[in-house]
C-alpha cells in the first residue's frame, strides 16, 4: 500500500487518515496544516487520527502526533483520538509512550467521504524532524537514549539550514515547533 496522509476539516473536527508505511517524507504539509488550524480559527471539538490503513509509522509521525496532542490539550483539555491502530502501530505507540497520552479507540467513527491527499510536496526539514523527536524525547528516559544522537545531528542540520527552511517552524512560535 502506498504511503499517504489525508486531511479534512468538517464541522468542528479535524480528520487525519494515515495509509501505508507513513514516514517523515510525507509529514511536512500535515504538520503545517494541523498546527495552523489548531492556532487560527474557532476551537475544535476533536482531532481524529485513523490508523486503520496504516501499516507502519516512523518516529517523526509519532512525534507529530505528540505535538498535535500537546496543542489540542492546551486548547480543549482533551487528547486527540487515535482510531483503530493495527497491532504493529499500537505496539509502536506503546513503546514510544504515545499511547498513554492519546485516546485510543477501536470503534469506527464516520470520516468524511472526500479527504485531501496531502502528498509530499514539501521536503521534511531538519527543524521539523528535530521538533518531532524532541516531543518524543520528553516522554521518557528510554526515548532520550534512543533519539539523543539523532537530536544532536538534527541540531547541527538546523543550524546549517537556517530558520527559513520549508516545513520548519513557520506555524510554530519562536523556539520549539512542538
Amino acid at each position: 500500500m502506498e504511503e499517504a496522509l489525508f486531511l479534512k476539516e468538517s464541522n468542528d473536527a479535524v480528520y487525519i487518515r494515515a495509509q501505508g508505511h507513513v514516514t517523515a517524507n510525507i509529514c511536512s504539509d500535515l504538520k503545517l496544516r494541523v498546527f495552523e488550524r489548531l492556532e487560527s480559527k474557532a476551537p475544535l471539538g476533536a482531532v481524529y487520527v485513523d490508523l486503520s490503513e496504516c501499516e507502519y509509522m516512523d518516529s517523526t509521525f509519532m512525534g507529530l502526533l505528540v505535538g498535535f496532542n500537546k496543542r489540542f490539550l492546551r486548547l480543549s483539555e482533551r487528547p486527540i483520538t487515535v482510531l483503530r491502530p493495527n497491532e504493529t502501530c499500537l505496539k509502536l505507540l506503546r513503546t514510544i509512550g504515545v499511547a498513554r497520552l492519546v485516546d485510543i479507540r477501536q470503534e469506527d467513527i464516520p470520516f468524511p467521504l472526500v479527504m485531501e491527499n496531502l502528498g509530499a510536496e514539501r521536503k521534511a526539514s531538519a527543524r521539523m524532524l528535530l521538533n518531532a523527536h524532541e516531543d518524543l524525547i520528553e516522554l521518557s528516559e528510554e526515548n532520550e537514549r534512543k533519539f539523543s544522537s539523532l537530536r544532536t545531528i538534527l541540531r547541527g542540520s538546523v543550524s546549517a539550514e537556517g530558520d527559513d527552511a520549508v516545513g520548519g517552524g513557520a506555524a510554530s512560535p519562536p523556539g520549539r515547533g512542538e
